[in-house]
């Protein structure tokens, strides 16, 4: 019986030992959530910030000041339901600093779930909502906010080109998102009575609907506002139809797979954007060598956007690991190297960064100069 008290004793002993020494352990290491769509047709996207994420994080092997870096990972599928369990269960985790989520509408969930929480940081690096601009908040990111400003360049090239007549289908399961570029790409384009957008209806109405709407409105012009999967798809139906308006995408959809899935139908589609995908300058070309030998293919846009903020991250961890001393570097260093130019940000945590015309042209986005 003695022994066997002994051993039972032992046996307390050995487990509360591990169990403390896992605690500490993990208290020394830098937890960090990350939330994104990593599976259903949003996946391109998400699965891409990912990649580039991780990457700047493979540079340091994953160890800021002898400190070991955890990624924990959630994908919240573009649901509401998913994106909340997946926020919910990284506040459960005691995880204080978040990147996530990738699109508008799935961030909208995360910042209305840890806007009351003042020690948890939220960071993105694609949401571009007007909604989550000028707040003195938990949030910050690297995505420049929807503006009528950001789209009048735009405007203008199209109008030059007698591209009078616009027609807009979008996504409404990105509502945060879609509602802002419709409204600012309208403000753009009818300012002075220059354009017209004869109609703006909901992709998920169907092809069939979409198709019925152009031989009744006849536009000239046609934007788009969904990922890039289905822009690819209903370019190829359109053209198939034999429309020969030019058309036109929002930033979300510009990816390689827009390219690989859209084929022809998307040869002379335009965009908006910040980022160069021929830029000759160093970094850019050191960060794409790296993406293309670790992954086997080129970056997207997001992709380049995420190791951006992965950087800037890691530079702030290396001064501290409280999430609001964390912000509270990043907005007083304010101007950070980027891999295409400086990344600024303002009193709020959002940033101004160049934007330009890009085409695809013989399978490859090209620069409008």
């Amino acid at each position: 019986m003695k022994k066997i008290l002994l051993i039972l004793i032992v046996l307390i002993i050995v487990f509360f030992a591990f169990f403390f020494y896992k605690k500490n352990s993990s208290e020394e290491n830098i937890n960090i959530g990350f939330i994104s769509g990593l599976t259903g047709k949003y996946s391109s996207l998400g699965n891409g910030v990912l990649s580039g994420f991780k990457l700047a994080f493979e540079e340091i092997e994953y160890k800021i000041n002898g400190k070991k870096v955890n990624i924990i990972t959630k994908d919240d599928g573009q649901d509401e339901k998913k994106a909340l369990n997946a926020i919910n269960d990284l506040i459960k985790k005691d995880i204080k600093i978040v990147v996530g989520n990738t699109t508008s509408s799935m961030t909208k969930i995360s910042v209305n779930k840890v806007k009351d929480k003042k020690d948890i940081l939220l960071i993105s690096a694609t949401a571009s909502s007007e909604e989550f601009s000028k707040k003195d908040d938990n949030f910050i990111r690297t995505q420049v906010s929807n503006s009528a400003e950001k789209f009048l360049k735009l405007s203008k090239y199209l109008l030059e080109n007698k591209k009078d007549k616009m027609a807009i289908y979008y996504d409404s399961k990105n509502n945060s998102y879609s509602k802002g570029v419709i409204e600012y790409v309208k403000s753009s384009y009818e300012k002075n009575k220059k354009g017209t957008i004869v109609s703006v209806i909901d992709i998920n109405a169907g092809f069939k609907a979409i198709l019925d709407d152009i031989k009744d409105k006849k536009p000239n012009a046609i934007f788009m506002i969904a990922n890039s999967l289905d822009v690819a798809k209903l370019s190829q139906f359109l053209r198939l139809k034999h429309n020969d308006s030019t058309f036109v995408s929002a930033g979300w959809a510009k990816e390689y797979k827009l390219i690989q899935e859209g084929g022809k139908a998307v040869e002379g589609m335009l965009f908006i954007t910040a980022y160069d995908d021929n830029s000759k300058n160093t970094n850019y070309l050191t960060f794409k060598s790296k993406y293309e030998k670790l992954y086997g293919y080129e970056p997207s846009v997001f992709a380049t956007q995420a190791y951006e903020t992965a950087k800037i991250l890691i530079q702030a961890l290396q001064n501290t690991t409280n999430p609001m001393k964390i912000k509270e570097y990043i907005l007083t260093k304010k101007i950070f190297t980027g891999l295409q130019g400086h990344i600024i940000f303002d009193k709020y945590g959002d940033v101004s960064r160049e934007y330009f015309i890009t085409t695809i042209k013989n399978s490859e986005y090209e620069r409008i100069n």
